[in-house]
């Protein structure tokens, strides 16, 4: 098995648990440090294939960024929670402020980066991570390009935008157990049908 492959499945993993998570509502803070972990190895394993990834996307539109501010936007939460400090070894870090203002909302933008990139990698997505997908543009069709239909989101999701984030989260779970029974979804070629939670030891 080649490093990409590896990379690749340490990202399912930490993918498949953060997004079991998030569906449950369950600890925020280790749904977002699983994301942005699984996001920096499928970025790098995209750089180094050269596949799309959401990162290189983004320069391709915004050629004056640099990639690493695109991270660092990223990473600021998760930066802040892993490091106590600066680049120095020295300086504390001073995060009170930002981490004041981390919420579970931040984990809808990370979770859906990591599950783009694993898309583009791999050609497959669970059918969680699908209906995560549209359930991310829905909420937030102000992401979408002014050319998209937005009717195929909000056929699923109609009116979600209106709706309490704690009713938003539990739509996404009930659309995530309908379309799990869905035949047609399910054998498609595109769905990975494996759990989202990695049950093999070892």
């Amino acid at each position: 098995m080649n490093i990409h492959q590896v990379k690749t499945d340490i990202a399912r993993a930490q993918l498949g648990a953060a997004t079991d998570m998030f569906l449950r509502d369950r600890d925020p803070i280790s749904v977002h440090a699983l994301a942005c972990g699984a996001c920096e190895l499928l970025e790098g394993v995209g750089q180094d294939r050269n596949v799309e990834v959401l990162s290189a996307l983004v320069l391709k539109l915004n050629p004056e960024m640099k990639l690493g501010k695109v991270v660092r936007l990223r990473n600021q939460y998760w930066n802040a929670m892993k490091h106590f400090y600066e680049q120095d070894k020295k300086t504390v870090r001073e995060d009170a402020e930002l981490l004041a203002d981390f919420s579970d909302v931040q984990n809808d933008t990370v979770i859906w980066e990591g599950w783009h990139d694993y898309q583009a990698l791999t050609g497959t997505l669970p059918v969680e991570a699908q209906v995560l997908q549209v359930w991310y543009f829905a909420i937030n069709e102000d992401k979408l390009a002014p050319e998209v239909d937005k009717g195929p989101y909000r056929q699923v999701f109609p009116n979600i935008q209106f709706n309490h984030r704690i009713e938003q989260k539990r739509r996404l779970k009930r659309a995530c157990e309908k379309f799990s029974k869905d035949r047609q979804i399910m054998a498609d070629p595109k769905t990975e049908n494996r759990p989202l939670l990695n049950r093999r030891i070892g």
